[in-house]
Formats: C-alpha cells, structure tokens, sequence
C-alpha cells in the first residue's frame, strides 16, 4: 500500500473531492484525520471509511480560526504521534458578484476559508513534519486561479493566492524534504458545481450558464474518486521529486503519474 503508516490531515472532507480523498487514503493503508464544519458531513465518512476497516478520527472545526485549526493538529498528535500529510482543500465558491459588488463580508470569508485555512494548517503542521524530517502538502486550486471569470473574481482571487504560496511554501520546505505542491481537480461533479448551475443566467452570462449545464447533461464533469488517485500520488514517496508544482492529471502525468 502507497501510504502505510502514514497519518493524514484532510481539511473540507464531509463530501466530494476531500470525502473520496480520505477513502482513497484509507485503502491506501494512511491513518486519516478528517474535518469539516458540518458535523453530518464528516459522520457520513468516517462511518465509510470505518465500514472498509479504515483507521478514522473526525473532527468539527473550522479551518479559517486559528485555535480549532491548532486544537486538530494537537489531537492528531495525541492520537496518532505524526502527521506525514497535510491536504488543503476546504474551500467555499464565495459571493458569485461582479468586483464592485461583492459584500466585504463575503470576500473577507472566501478569503479566510479559502487562502487564509491553507496558512493555518501549514503553519500548525509544518514544525512536526520537519521534526519528523519529511512530508507532503497538497494543496487544491482551481483553473480559475489563472483565468478572469466574472462573477467568480473572489474564488479565483483566493486561488491564485493558494498558487503562489504554494509555491512559496516548496521553496522555504525544499531543504526539509517537505513537498508542497498544488493539485487542479478540473470540473468534478460536487455540490459546488450544482450551485454554479443553480444561477443561471441571470447571475451568469446566458452562454456561461448553458456551457456549465452542458458540462452535465454531456457527461463532461469528473468523479472525485477518479482525482483522489492523483492526491493519492502527490501523498506517496512516487512524488519525492516534485515540489512546487501546480496542475492536472495531464500536468503530473509527466512525473510518473498515471492517468
């Protein structure tokens, strides 16, 4: 197995891509920690992960405040004494507005949730990794980190931000043997897709409306269970050689990973 022995922090795992993540490193043979701020939610996969004979410990919290963030930290290490892998990947769609009509409010909590919970779990994990000598961060971003995509400017504004500190965080790591990189799941079928296709056209342009509800009714959105393979790569020893890397399936395909 890829991640025997191995313990895993998964942030935003009650459902799509962090849920199938936390399995896949479950069968994997990785002790996993799973969070979200929906009790139900995290319930729902533990009791999946306990149904395989997976090792589970579940935890509400709330990656954007900073003493939930250090109190799952400190219970993992109470539980399991290490954390050899950090998954990033709580994230909101935050107000779909054009620029000058997002609520400060809301761009305040997109960031939090979305940039600033990426610098709280690495900051909290990242002296036990280095003690520990090695480890695996990944971070999950979207296409939109690099395109202008009104109304999404404040979820692709938090993405470009997880981006850079990605790339940030490889380079201060590098010399501790941590390994941060940034995974693109691409257009998965979660709940966070079936919101975009709730606005319609009147919060989307009519022809950004009918291409996402094409997406769908063509059978063009992925299953999460299909990235978590790709997480499954970035977490394991394969991907010792790659940090500070941003991308896709296709764009890790050229490191060994196969599609």
């Amino acid at each position: 197995m890829k991640l025997k022995d191995k313990v895993a922090i998964i942030t935003g795992s009650g459902r799509g891509l962090g849920r199938a993540c936390a399995q896949a490193f479950s069968r994997e043979g990785a002790s996993v920690v799973i969070l979200s701020r929906t009790p139900e939610e995290i319930t729902g996969t533990a009791t999946a992960i306990e149904n395989e004979g997976g090792t589970v410990l579940a935890i509400r919290a709330d990656v954007s405040n900073s003493s939930e963030v250090d109190e799952v930290v400190a219970e993992t290490m109470s539980v399991f004494g290490r954390i050899d892998i950090l998954m990033n990947n709580a994230a909101i769609l935050g107000p779909p507005r054009v620029f000058l009509e997002i609520n400060p409010e809301d761009w305040e909590q997109t960031m939090d949730i979305n940039l600033k919970g990426v610098f709280l779990f690495s900051r909290a994990v990242i002296p036990q990794m280095k003690k520990q000598g090695a480890g695996k961060i990944i971070n999950v971003t979207s296409g939109l980190a690099e395109i202008v995509m009104p109304p999404f400017g404040a979820y692709s504004v938090s993405k470009a931000g997880v981006n850079h500190v990605t790339r940030i965080m490889a380079e201060e790591l590098r010399t501790f043997n941590i390994q941060v990189n940034a995974l693109d799941p691409g257009i998965m079928d979660t709940i966070m897709q079936e919101k975009i296709r709730q606005l319609g056209p009147d919060i989307m342009s009519e022809a950004m409306a009918e291409q996402f509800e094409t997406f769908h009714t063509d059978g063009h959105l992925k299953n999460p269970e299909d990235i978590a393979s790709l997480a499954v790569f970035l977490a394991s020893d394969e991907s010792d050689l790659i940090t500070g890397e941003i991308g896709s399936e296709l764009d890790y395909s050229t490191y060994g990973y196969n599609l």
